[in-house]
């Protein structure tokens, strides 16, 4: 799909997104989303301080928004953004491992830190 300028209700779908997780997230944009998600996936690849990696679920709080905003975003949203998100994704996968029992290729809320120190 080619992006393109975005129209009003390209941008509509991002307030939507921002007012409707407001409650269950606090108040978050898409920018700052994928802000917040790619500094928790720099301090993932640094590794966690073993006395504050309880802090590790609710810095994946960010995570969750994205997950719960992509199907709330038009598709020429979605399609600007996806290269980002899949990179930073990527990044989390490989600064991570699978909890235990869990298979390899599971997906971001079912991993924890690779490093703890």
């Amino acid at each position: 799909m080619d992006v393109g300028a975005l129209e009003a209700d390209d941008y509509e779908s991002v307030h939507r997104a921002s007012r409707d997780l407001a409650a269950r997230y606090g108040m978050l944009t898409l920018n700052t989303a994928l802000e917040a998600w790619e500094a928790w996936v720099q301090e993932a690849e640094e590794g966690f301080d073993a006395e504050v990696v309880w802090e590790y679920e609710d810095g994946l709080r960010c995570r969750r928004w994205l997950a719960a905003a992509w199907p709330v975003l038009t598709e020429r949203v979605r399609a600007a953004r996806q290269a980002e998100l899949d990179a930073l994704d990527t990044r989390f996968r490989r600064a991570t491992v699978p909890r235990p029992g869990q298979a390899d290729d599971v997906p971001w809320h079912s991993r924890q830190p690779r490093l703890i120190e």
